[in-house]
């Protein structure tokens, strides 16, 4: 071996001796660094932050524009129509007394509050009947529990809840709401206030999230961040296409003529995102809508743990592309090289040569799209302010997780069970 060694080692001093040879072949470490990443790197990028701009002018217009529902607005004397809140329930024992509480203590007078029981497992019945029981002489009456029947093959369980509670409601006014939201006592008035000032025959909110779980500001906040950098809320009640249209399940309230002329939930009894093709079908047939600003007036909790969000969301993220395939996958393609790419070049930056253009143009990119994120939490309350202002800059982290989501979802759609949500499987589709 030694000597195989001492031969090697005479081999390559009398090639270094060879004429010519040393200027042409440098050692490694004279080799100037130079950029890898192919040429088409910038011109992605360029496309990526033109359509990011697009986004922040979207945004931008939509928070000067995006009505907050007011305060200390009421109708009064022969103006105030009778109003049927209703509450559809399936396992809500952690927050239906809350909800129900803030919805009987509604300032407006000519109310009533309808829960229905969907079959909980657990103690909602028996909260709601505790309430029942404790409200004093001026709130009785106000509030009924009603016991869902069982769910008739192909509807959703909540659509079903939903058509039922419309059946059993005497009100002009029909205001949906979920068992996980809070009201002020200036809600049910502000609404209506609204509708008739704007004279709009269905309007929809958004409320102010709850969110306490490292899931939840990760994930739930992209809700805002989707409709308030896409859809141009100023054009929702002016113009008559059913697709500038949105809906909020936490909050939507019909004029009962409007709600019957759509079908109510009949019309999409197998939909998962009904709230949404609810608001579109009003569109439809010509009525005006509005989607407002209901942040100081109601606040929901959607989940409580990331499991709980990772459920949730893959429940109604396929349905949010109308369970189309090539859409999603459209939305993936997106997704990522809008959010993701940008800052992952940065991170290649750090250990592969690339050029200046390239780190430059994904270092605008990403922080375009961190100060969309940032502009949207100031806009919208909530706690715990300088922990959600530095999760801004985790933003493809949370787009990541949306599009992991994504996946789940069409997983669920095209399994065998279909989609599953508190003990219920849907075959979900068009």
């Amino acid at each position: 071996m030694s000597e195989f060694c001492r031969v090697m080692g005479d081999m390559i001093s009398t090639a270094r001796g060879m004429t010519g040879l040393a200027p042409i072949m440098p050692s490694v470490a004279m080799l100037p660094a130079t950029p890898i990443m192919p040429p088409v790197a910038p011109i992605i990028l360029i496309a990526t932050l033109f359509v990011l701009i697009i986004m922040f002018v979207i945004l931008i217009t939509n928070l000067l524009s995006f009505q907050r529902l007011p305060i200390n607005k009421e109708l009064h004397g022969t103006e105030e129509p009778l109003v049927s809140v209703l509450v559809p329930a399936r396992d809500e024992a952690q927050s239906i007394e809350r909800c129900v509480r803030s919805l009987v203590a509604q300032t407006y007078t000519r109310l009533e509050v309808l829960v229905l029981d969907d079959h909980s497992s657990d103690t909602t019945a028996a909260i709601v009947q505790k309430i029942i029981a404790s409200l004093p002489p001026q709130q009785q009456g106000r509030l009924r529990l009603l016991q869902g029947v069982e769910l008739p093959q192909g509807w959703v369980g909540k659509n079903f809840a939903c058509h039922q509670l419309a059946h059993y409601a005497i009100g002009d006014y029909l205001f949906f709401t979920d068992a996980d939201t809070v009201h002020t006592p200036q809600t049910v008035a502000s609404v209506l206030f609204t509708m008739h000032k704007r004279n709009v025959s269905m309007l929809t909110a958004q409320p102010a999230y709850e969110l306490k779980s490292l899931g939840e500001q990760l994930v739930v906040p992209l809700i805002a961040f989707t409709i308030m950098t896409l859809l141009p809320i100023a054009l929702i009640p002016k113009r008559p296409e059913p697709s500038l249209a949105t809906g909020n399940g936490q909050l939507i309230c019909f004029k009962r003529d409007t709600y019957t002329r759509i079908g109510g939930h009949e019309a999409v009894k197998n939909r998962i995102l009904e709230d949404v093709l609810l608001a579109r079908a009003t569109k439809a047939v010509g009525l005006p809508i509005l989607f407002a600003d209901a942040q100081d007036l109601v606040q929901c909790r959607m989940y409580r743990s990331f499991r709980e969000v990772w459920l949730g969301f893959s429940k109604n993220l396929f349905a949010f592309y109308n369970y189309s395939f090539p859409f999603a996958t459209v939305a993936l393609l997106f997704n990522f090289f809008l959010f993701v790419l940008p800052p992952l070049l940065l991170l290649i930056g750090l250990f592969i040569p690339l050029s200046l253009l390239t780190l430059a143009l994904a270092a605008a990119a990403y922080l375009l799209a961190v100060a969309m994120r940032s502009l949207l939490l100031f806009h919208f309350k909530g706690e715990q302010r300088v922990l959600m202002l530095l999760l801004c800059f985790l933003h493809p982290v949370s787009i990541a997780l949306e599009c992991l989501i994504l996946l789940n979802s069409i997983r669920w759609h095209y399994r065998k069970r279909g989609t599953v949500w508190k003990g219920r499987a849907y075959l979900t589709g068009n």
